[in-house]
C-alpha cells in the first residue's frame, strides 16, 4: 500500500500562535539550580541567626545563688535573751518589696513542675525581625491533643495548661503571665 496522503511539514504556528519555545541552554539551567541553592542557605543562616539569638538571650538570665552563713554556737556562750519589737520592724516588713509576678519568657516548661496548672495571658510577639509568636504543647498522654497558639505582634494570646499538657514550648513571645 502506498501513502495516498502527502506528508505535511510539522506545524509551526500560523496568525495569532505563538512561536515554539526554544530549549533552555545548560549554561541557565545551571545559573538557576545555584542561585536557587544558595537562596535556600540565605534563608536557612538568618533562620539560625534569629534563633540562635534567642538560645543566647535565655542562655544570660541571671542564676542567683543564695547562701546562708554558717553559725556555730560555743560551748560557753551565753543563753540569748529575747529581745523587745521595736516600732522599726512592722515598718520594714511594710517597706519590703513585694513578689514579682511570675513571668516565663521563650522556652520549653513541664507544666505543673516549672509552670503551675492554669490560665495564662501573652501581649503578642517581640519586636524584631519575624514578629511571630508560637506556644505549643506536647502533651503526655494519648488522649490529649497538643495545643498550638500563634499571634503577631499586639495580638494577645489566652491558653489554658492543664498537668495532661505535658510540656508547653514559647517561642517569640512576650512573657507569658499568670491570668487574673
Amino acid at each position: 500500500m502506498s501513502n495516498q496522503y502527502p506528508q505535511h511539514p510539522p506545524f509551526v504556528g500560523g496568525p495569532g500562535y505563538p512561536p515554539p519555545r526554544k530549549p533552555m541552554s545548560v549554561g541557565a539551567i545551571i545559573a538557576i539550580v545555584t542561585g536557587s541553592v544558595f537562596g535556600g542557605v540565605l534563608v536557612l543562616l538568618l533562620i539560625l541567626l534569629v534563633v540562635g539569638d534567642d538560645a543566647i538571650q535565655a542562655d544570660k538570665s541571671p542564676n542567683l545563688e543564695v547562701t546562708a552563713p554558717v553559725v556555730t554556737k560555743s560551748a560557753t556562750a551565753a543563753p540569748a535573751k529575747p529581745t523587745e519589737k521595736t516600732s522599726e520592724e512592722p515598718q520594714q516588713a511594710a517597706k519590703k518589696p513585694q513578689p514579682k509576678e511570675a513571668e516565663y519568657p521563650s522556652g520549653d516548661y513541664v507544666v505543673s513542675e516549672d509552670i503551675p496548672v492554669g490560665t495564662y495571658t501573652s501581649s503578642g510577639a517581640e519586636a524584631g525581625i519575624f514578629e511571630f509568636c508560637s506556644i505549643t504543647t506536647e502533651p503526655t498522654g494519648e488522649t490529649t491533643m497538643p495545643k498550638i497558639k500563634s499571634a503577631g505582634v499586639d495580638e494577645r494570646i489566652i491558653i489554658t495548661l492543664t498537668e495532661a499538657d505535658g510540656v508547653v514550648s514559647i517561642s517569640g513571645c512576650e512573657p507569658l503571665k499568670p491570668r487574673k
